[in-house]
């Protein structure tokens, strides 16, 4: 059985869960891990014995690595041509979200992956859930009918990391965390066409060095003809991350509390139908998993750099479109 070596660069929450999956799939070797400093990557090794190089340099680790698979699990402001170096030596890369933090730069990541016909995976877990898993093969299958609108809240109540809060940095927390229910719209309601929104800083203008908003409201129009709305709040309950989204179909509407928790609610009869669903799918596993196959020749691309790019325009346009007053901004 060939093993396909994979590295992971950046160990933080994610690069850690990330790797937790490499150490669970037979045929994979993690071959390296990259921190700066080496303290977490070095910590991370040593938790799980490790034999694997430790580097403190992303691009020293790929240059000399013999990879088939690079993570990339850095902060948005981190991302400064590692992406484009692992394409270009034929690297296959999963990249956390966002992928950068403005479009053209995002632009040329995604030619980057295409030039040199790598594979590409973007950290969109939320499409792995099994609840949405279940409306996704009803919406394919027609049984859910036309989708016609999308209505989506985050809300959390967290400082996170000085970075984060940051927007020089992270972009802010549509770029951060919003963006998951923004692929969510995608992946479910189709392309985007146009968004306009708004974006505030309600209550934490007295916090020091907290530049991003805190609280959000977009629009989006698909091209289908379809009409969406996602809010987001860093202003609600402490200690509790709440990723909520409602889609209104001719058949049915789902309510999803998560990815992994939903309430169908049948509207083709002429009493109401409901449905539960439950799980408890390690989203992170199964999008791993699903990459190691599409390596493999086994699956075929999904929420790849593309997804990943238009993600990024829409949360992009939400705060050009703030900065112009609302103004209507086209996803092209």
């Amino acid at each position: 059985m060939k093993k396909y070596k994979a590295a992971i660069l950046g160990m933080g929450n994610m690069g850690r869960a990330h790797a937790g999956s490499m150490l669970k799939l037979e045929d994979v070797e993690l071959a390296a891990l990259c921190s700066y400093p080496k303290d977490d990557a070095e910590k991370y090794a040593a938790e799980h014995e490790l034999s694997c190089r430790i580097y403190d340099d992303g691009f020293k680790m790929i240059e000399e690595e013999d990879l088939d698979i690079l993570y990339i699990c850095l902060p948005p402001f981190a991302h400064q041509g590692q992406l484009e170096a692992a394409a270009q030596k034929g690297i296959n890369v999963f990249i956390e979200k966002p992928i950068a933090l403005d479009v053209a730069r995002g632009e040329a990541m995604a030619k980057a992956v295409k030039d040199n016909h790598v594979y590409s995976q973007v950290g969109y877990q939320m499409r792995f859930g099994g609840a949405v898993r279940r409306f996704k093969e009803m919406l394919d299958s027609k049984k859910a009918g036309k989708p016609t609108l999308y209505t989506a809240n985050y809300e959390c109540n967290s400082l996170h990391s000085p970075w984060w809060r940051d927007a020089a940095k992270c972009g802010g927390q549509v770029f951060e965390q919003v963006i998951h229910l923004y692929d969510m719209s995608l992946y479910l309601m189709g392309a985007p066409k146009e968004v306009s929104g708004f974006v505030a800083n309600m209550c934490h203008q007295d916090v020091e060095g907290y530049t991003i908003e805190d609280t959000s409201i977009s629009n989006i129009v698909y091209e289908s003809g379809a009409l969406g709305s996602i809010s987001g709040s860093n202003c609600a309950v402490k200690n509790q991350w709440n990723g909520k989204f409602r889609i209104v179909c001719e058949k049915m509407v789902a309510e999803f509390t998560d990815q992994n928790h939903a309430v169908f609610i049948y509207t083709d009869g002429d009493e109401p139908r409901t449905e539960i669903v439950e799980t408890d799918d390690d989203v992170t596993f199964l999008e791993d998993t699903y990459f190691l196959g599409v390596v493999k020749g086994e699956n075929p691309p999904f929420a790849d750099i593309e997804a990943g790019l238009t993600g990024l325009k829409m949360v992009a346009g939400v705060v050009e479109s703030s900065k112009g007053n609302g103004k209507i901004v086209e996803i092209s």
